[in-house]
């Protein structure tokens, strides 16, 4: 698939598990609600929850379920690692347009931690340039996301991420 890179090893290990946290911390085995995988990648999100209420949405049209998001309701949007390759502006103005749509939306998003673990772990695994597309460091990406939402949840897995549940102000 064009412009992703398939997790395997131990990088599929610790995707799996954060992608586990992820249902976990958000109780996405809901049946009432319909989440948008934001970024959603090869789709790891919908494979693991098994279920046609998780719509995936990427800017690489092939892994996409839909052309654009903003045709479709959804309860939880999830966004693992993606925020991070956003400009400030263009976070800010995401944030504005999904709280339009949606006021009571939940939001479970992944930040890496993109630390000295972050960076060894890159080059153990032969990834050494995962995070070069990175326009926002975590903080800038947290300052943003509590600029907009109030965290209800938050956990630091395994001090590589951390995982928030928050909702708009």
């Amino acid at each position: 698939m064009k412009g992703v890179t398939s997790y395997r090893g131990f990088a599929g290990y610790y995707f799996r598990f954060l992608i586990g946290q992820i249902i976990k911390l958000g109780k996405l085995k809901r049946s009432d609600i319909t989440i948008l995988d934001f970024g959603c990648g090869e789709g790891r999100l919908k494979q693991l929850l098994k279920s046609s209420k998780v719509i995936g949405y990427d800017v690489v049209r092939d892994l996409s379920d839909i052309n654009d998001w903003r045709s479709l309701d959804f309860d939880v949007l999830v966004a693992n690692e993606v925020f991070y390759t956003f400009k400030r502006d263009d976070l800010n103005k995401l944030l504005i347009e999904l709280k339009q749509k949606n006021k009571s939306l939940e939001l479970i998003v992944g930040i890496s931690r993109q630390g000295f673990l972050n960076k060894v772990g890159m080059y153990l695994l032969g990834r050494p340039k995962a995070h070069s597309n990175t326009k926002l460091k975590p903080k800038e990406e947290m300052y943003i996301l509590k600029q907009h939402c109030f965290v209800l949840k938050e956990v630091n897995i395994l001090f590589l991420a951390y995982i928030f549940v928050l909702r708009f102000k």
